[in-house]
């Protein structure tokens, strides 16, 4: 053994998170200042993944409709979040025709949300000379989104698999807990972190992309299209309830339920009686 404390053996590491730190008297450059917010942003991405995975965090309910006698689709406002963590926020709620030509086929299409950027507020970079052009470089960094509707399933968005038709009853939960046997949420609970996005060959990985709904064609001239949510990862974290208001609660409600257990015990003694009562009659009545 080594050391004081009965250490058998250890090892060392360092973690991709690095931190800026200032002195008085330091000369700071760019990268000591862009430190901080990339920290920051790495931290969150870090936990956001890690604790919750991706997918939809609220909002951004898919519906059906017509526009102009075109079939369109409302995505209602919200937040997910993409296989590295980062939100994708729809502020308002957003109408997109289906499709322009009015020729969307008989196949199901999909809606797929993917997290854009874009810089802003250039500034020169340099004071250069006269007969020197200067750089710009952008001072902002904007988020967006897109919303697609593609023909083929996304293969490494943000997604769940349909789940198999079953003859058993569905699953059901007090809490309104996910069905931990899904296949989308399996690495969830058994504490498994990380994204999808190593996983796919040559990085082609939509990984800032998340799948909203799965889209079915009109089955007849009078329906229209329909949204399957199933295919959508939900993420939104169960609020619990605080155990202290609920030890305070069975304490109020205590002498409450000794009493109705006492009045509910006095109700079958009662009935028991009758009951035995009425044999008692029935055996002593003439044939």
């Amino acid at each position: 053994m080594s050391g004081t404390n009965g250490t058998v053996n250890r090892i060392t590491g360092t973690s991709t998170l690095v931190r800026a730190r200032f002195e008085p008297g330091m000369l700071l450059q760019h990268d000591d200042l862009e430190q901080m917010s990339t920290y920051t942003r790495e931290l969150n991405r870090l936990m956001f993944r890690s604790l919750f995975g991706c997918g939809v965090v609220c909002g951004l309910k898919v519906t059906p409709t017509r526009d102009c006698g075109k079939d369109a689709i409302v995505i209602g406002a919200g937040l997910a979040l993409d296989g590295c963590g980062d939100p994708i926020y729809v502020p308002k709620d957003v109408s997109l025709t289906i499709d322009e030509h009015c020729q969307p086929g008989k196949d199901p299409l999909w809606v797929q949300l993917c997290r854009t950027s874009k810089c802003c507020s250039p500034r020169t970079a340099t004071c250069g000379c006269d007969d020197e052009e200067t750089s710009s470089v952008c001072a902002r960094e904007r988020e967006g989104y897109e919303i697609r509707i593609v023909r083929d399933q996304p293969k490494c968005s943000c997604q769940c698999d349909l789940p198999k038709e079953s003859k058993g009853e569905p699953f059901k939960s007090d809490c309104l807990c996910v069905d931990p046997t899904l296949p989308c949420y399996v690495d969830h609970y058994k504490g498994i972190c990380g994204c999808c996005c190593d996983d796919c060959a040559g990085g082609s990985c939509d990984c800032d992309c998340v799948v909203l709904a799965k889209l079915s064609p009109p089955v007849d001239d009078k329906s229209g299209w329909t949204a399957d949510h199933r295919v959508r990862r939900f993420v939104r974290p169960v609020l619990m309830r605080d155990p202290v208001v609920a030890e305070e609660e069975e304490k109020r409600t205590a002498p409450q339920k000794a009493e109705e257990m006492i009045v509910a015990e006095r109700l079958k003694k009662t009935r028991l009686n009758e009951r035995m009562k009425a044999m008692k009659t029935a055996k002593v009545s003439p044939a």
